[in-house]
């Protein structure tokens, strides 16, 4: 992983704003997302959302994600859907290549693509950096 400058000054930050450390960190168009440490994620987040609200300012009004970070890939992404029903969850390898398959009720694809599509991009580019996997995020109808 590579840490620009700018990545140093967003970190530093968001540091000195929530008092929490991020152990990653993406950067996009759409917005930014940090990872925290579990046990940290509430700090990090604030009493309603302040500090997210904080952040936005600080940011110039760019969309923050705060998710929980862990070690293996389908541990991350249901913490990273933690809102969303995983109906199921898969990795598949081929030579060269993983990925991990998510079907999600019809009804929430909205919630997990998130605001300009920046928490499923998010969520691939973590995946890809950090696991070496690719993400297929699919939906299905299911009964009301």
């Amino acid at each position: 992983m590579e840490i620009t400058g700018e990545d140093l000054k967003l970190i530093g930050l968001f540091e000195s704003i929530t008092g929490v450390m991020p152990s990653d960190m993406v950067t996009l168009e759409e917005g930014i997302v940090f990872l925290v440490d579990e046990r940290s994620i509430g700090k990090a987040i604030g009493k309603k959302g302040a500090n997210i609200q904080r952040l936005r300012q600080s940011f110039n009004n760019r969309q923050i994600l705060i998710a929980k970070d862990a070690a293996e890939p389908e541990e991350f992404l249901k913490a990273f859907f933690n809102n969303i029903e995983i109906l199921s969850f898969e990795i598949r390898e081929a030579p060269g290549q993983k990925v991990a398959f998510l079907t999600i009720p019809d009804s929430q694809r909205g919630i997990a693509i998130g605001k300009g599509g920046l928490r499923v991009k998010a969520a691939k580019a973590i995946m890809k950096r950090r696991f070496n996997t690719d993400v297929s995020l699919k939906t299905r109808r299911t009964e009301q």
